[in-house]
């Protein structure tokens, strides 16, 4: 299971953005200059193959999201261990001064 925690960095990494990229860049903006120039337009079985702009846009923005996603939860994992040090702080402070006001009062 350990390796499924590793999924969102590995989509979310530069590697795998510059391929989204690319992919978008080679099959979206080529095709519209193909239609200009016809000799720069993807062939049909590129297409075929890389799939087309909009799969590689969704694949884009879910790798996006899941980069996001994952530093979210690991920066709020980290915020609520933060907080619980400081409520067992808290809690020690509270009771050295609970034993404190007994002893000054006996």
């Amino acid at each position: 299971m350990n390796w499924l925690n590793k999924i969102p960095s590995l989509l979310s990494s530069p590697v795998s953005i510059f391929i989204f990229i690319f992919l978008f860049v080679y099959l979206f903006i080529f095709g519209l200059i193909g239609l200009v120039v016809p000799a720069l337009e993807p062939s049909a079985n590129a297409q075929l193959i890389f799939g087309n702009y909009t799969n590689v846009l969704s694949a884009l923005g879910a790798a996006l999201a899941a980069g996001a996603g994952a530093k979210h939860t690991k920066n709020l994992r980290e915020l609520h261990d933060k907080h619980d040090e400081l409520q067992k702080s808290i809690n020690e402070l509270h009771t050295k001064i609970d034993d404190l006001t007994d002893k000054k009062s006996t």
